[in-house]
């Protein structure tokens, strides 16, 4: 009972945390408080995965000029990209001078890789989710939540056959069919509570698919979790684990939902 309270407080102070930030805060400072999120989030990654060699310095370097990117277009994607690499590969080229760091040369440059194209660039979707309007990331929030609740409650009460047991052994078929439904439901719901110009058939459908995609992109994260033996990313949220582990569900989501926005519904 102490356990679900803390998770029940944490939650609330969270949500109400987003929904501030997303709802009232400037474009710029928006930004940086995503920065910020993401940023703690790449130290959990790189805390989880231990690279031998390795710079946070260097990360959130390369992590700025994602956020420069998204946040006022410059430069320009195809610069952003050249100066990760480069700049990855300099360091790397200056830090290993012992045959023995050679070792785990790739595994520590995959993490490096991994930092900003797995966790900078498609979190930083979210922002371009806000630019178009509150009223889509709260869309997709809303849907996640649903959807990701649903799964839990579902899939413990019934879930049966397991899908995912080595990265998330408690997911279950059951689970998974419950949160596309209940994401599909709360698609429609969510236009409601936060009105977007789009059909509820439409609103239905989208939520339906983002609340499947959240459900592959969660186990992914739980590889690196596995991987390193851990239960959770970090503990600096009481109930919750760490920054990670709240956010892994919109590492997919995010961009898909965006794509979905330019290139389905045609709104942007």
């Amino acid at each position: 009972m102490k356990e679900f309270l803390t998770r029940t407080a944490t939650a609330i102070f969270l949500a109400i945390l987003a929904y501030s930030g997303i709802v009232y805060l400037p474009h710029i400072y928006f930004s940086v408080f995503l920065f910020i999120i993401v940023s703690v989030s790449v130290y959990e990654f790189v805390k989880l995965t231990e690279p031998e060699t390795g710079s946070l310095i260097l990360i959130y370097l390369n992590g700025l000029m994602v956020a420069a990117f998204f946040t006022f277009g410059i430069p320009e994607l195809p610069f952003v990209i050249f100066i990760n690499l480069f700049s990855i590969g300099i360091f790397f080229l200056i830090m290993i001078r012992k045959k023995d760091l050679l070792k785990s040369f790739v595994r520590d440059t995959g993490i490096h890789f991994l930092s900003i194209y797995y966790l900078f660039f498609p979190l930083y979707y979210l922002l371009r989710l806000r630019e178009i309007g509150p009223n889509f990331l709260l869309f997709l929030i809303f849907v996640i939540a649903i959807g990701d609740s649903g799964a839990y409650f579902i899939g413990r009460a019934i879930g049966k056959h397991k899908i995912y047991p080595i990265a998330s052994p408690n997911k279950s078929l059951e689970g998974i069919i419950a949160a596309v439904l209940t994401a599909g439901l709360s698609g429609w719901l969510s236009i409601l509570i936060f009105p977007i110009k789009i059909d509820p058939l439409t609103a239905i459908l989208t939520g339906a698919l983002i609340g499947l995609i959240s459900q592959i992109s969660d186990p992914v994260e739980s590889l690196f979790k596995r991987s390193a033996g851990k239960k959770d990313s970090g503990s600096i949220l009481p109930g919750h684990g760490g920054f990670l582990d709240r956010i892994d569900s919109y590492i997919f989501c995010a961009p898909s939902l965006y794509f979905i926005i330019s290139y389905i519904w045609k709104t942007i």
